[in-house]
């Protein structure tokens, strides 16, 4: 009796699996990175790889508010995942515990997100960074979670929520916090939801009260003082409608001729950078006696117009006649010269840069892979709020003022600088990030390989911005991350002996 009632549940069940819809998928093909190897890596077999923020579209229609996401943390998920743009790549930001609310409103245990989490394929919002969606519905409905996500699942937003990040608690004041839109989703194919068309109706089909507290709570809370303080908090109740146009037209949707213009300038802008460098380097083992002159050739970089927001340059290659060689000589004689006249052109377009392309494969150019995330590596302490200061050769705090700009202009100090003082900057810089991370303060790091228990397991190698926010479960984990390889130093453009790589003035 007892063997014909378990057969009979198994059946049950089977058939109940077989009858369920999950959403349909949208599976990507790669066009992002289907480049030369110098800049991207291939699979196994040698194919392209698919990079889900720019190789899918988010097929969004305003008739029924429905739209394309990209799952990054399933529901019910042990640690929380965000996707690296320039790699394309999930990585760990920390894992999920039992919490209580850091702001002490829900009275329950914040233990696994109740909701999955993801993007908008090719939406920015209005911070620059991916549209972020949170989605409601069971997890047998939706496809299986891919840690290297090549698809993305059609839902239904039903509204939105402001999500707002203080940098330094209490942020007293309504202009003190950072504020971005949350788009709030349903999966249409979980009966229970099926007809959720508002928040408000959502509200009265699961427990908003955890939902609303885990948004507040899910990216971590402030360990830098003595006892955790809030990070995030949200605010309002915005219709679909009004949610749908919001991310649509206060964001930036790429497309795809954007998308392949952006990518091809930012590649001859790398190159340009890595030309350049290898001539100085050549020049100065000319100058040293350990190379022959050979004939001087040289390409310049033409700047068009910008392709979006005046941050990335759209270029061309164009030949230097030989008799104007001699008058940009100067460029490539020393590393400090051409530094001066890269930051004063072209920073701004080479963030932005960082940001989105890949410069380098390190399976097909180490040296030119690890210079370039040293010249990352200063801009982002500059982020930070430093300056570097070429005359106490250290980096300084630099405020900002209340203008919301940095107290202080390297543009107006690096004058001065000499190529051994710049080369102390970049290791130098490292040290910065590194004392920012153990105080648990916004910084970057770099991810070589997410590894660990939770981890995500890929190749990312880039720098990421690590806020510092988490548990203080994960405290510990996070406290012994590595900021950047070790074995990794900056190559010296001098032949001299390098100073402190420690000092940092307060």
């Amino acid at each position: 009796m007892k063997k014909t009632f378990l057969l009979c549940l198994m059946i049950f069940i089977s058939a109940c699996a077989k009858h369920t819809k999950k959403i349909e998928p949208v599976v990507a093909k790669p066009a992002w990175m289907a480049t030369s190897k110098l800049y991207n890596d291939r699979s196994q077999d040698g194919e392209f790889l698919i990079h889900p923020f720019f190789d899918l579209v988010p097929f969004s229609s305003k008739t029924d508010n429905s739209i394309n996401f990209v799952m990054t943390t399933p529901v019910g998920s042990l640690s929380k995942y965000e996707m690296d743009l320039r790699s394309g790549k999930l990585f760990r930001t920390h894992n999920f515990c039992d919490q209580k609310d850091v702001w002490k409103k829900y009275s329950g245990t914040l233990s696994r997100p109740p909701y999955s989490e993801g993007f908008i394929p090719r939406l920015l919002d209005q911070l620059g960074t991916q549209q972020k969606i949170i989605v409601f519905g069971k997890k047998r409905y939706f496809q299986k979670f891919e840690i290297t996500p090549t698809k993305s699942q059609r839902v239904r937003v039903v509204g939105g929520v402001l999500l707002q990040y203080c940098a330094t608690y209490p942020c007293k004041g309504f202009n003190r916090w950072q504020s971005r839109l949350l788009l709030i989703g349903v999966n249409p194919m979980d009966p229970t939801l099926s007809k959720v068309r508002s928040i408000n109706h959502l509200k009265t089909l699961v427990d908003w009260d955890e939902a609303s507290a885990f948004m507040q709570n899910s990216n971590g809370r402030k360990l830098s003082g003595s006892e955790p303080m809030p990070s995030y908090r949200i605010i309002g109740n915005i219709g679909p409608k009004e949610a749908f146009k919001i991310a649509l037209d206060k964001g930036h949707l790429f497309k795809f001729k954007e998308m392949k213009t952006i990518r091809n300038s930012c590649h001859s802008l790398y190159d340009y950078i890595w030309k350049t460098i290898t001539a100085i380097r050549n020049h100065d083992k000319i100058k040293a006696g350990k190379a022959k002159a050979t004939s001087r050739t040289r390409q310049k970089i033409v700047a068009k117009s910008d392709t979006f927001s005046g941050n990335v340059i759209d270029a061309e290659r164009n030949e230097v006649p030989t008799e104007q060689v001699e008058q940009k000589a100067l460029e490539i004689s020393d590393f400090s010269i051409f530094f001066k006249h890269f930051y004063v052109k072209y920073k701004d377009r080479y963030k932005t840069c960082q940001k989105f392309v890949r410069d380098t494969s390190i399976n097909t150019n180490k040296e030119r892979m690890w210079f370039f995330s040293y010249l990352t590596s200063f801009f982002n302490t500059e982020d930070s709020g430093y300056i570097y200061s070429c005359s106490r050769k250290a980096w300084m705090k630099n405020p900002m003022t209340s203008a919301g700009t940095r107290l202080y202009s390297f543009n107006k100090r690096m004058k001065s600088c000499t190529t051994s003082e710049l080369d102390m900057a970049f290791d130098m810089s490292i040290n910065i990030q590194s004392g920012l991370s153990s105080s648990f303060q916004d910084h970057y790091r770099f991810i070589q390989y997410d590894h660990g228990g939770g981890g995500s397991h890929q190749k990312i190698y880039s720098w990421v911005r690590d806020k510092g926010d988490g548990y203080v479960c994960d405290q510990e984990r996070r406290r012994e991350l590595s900021i950047f390889p070790q074995d990794i130093t900056w190559k010296n453009f001098g032949n001299y002996v390098k100073g402190s790589r420690d000092i940092i003035v307060q």
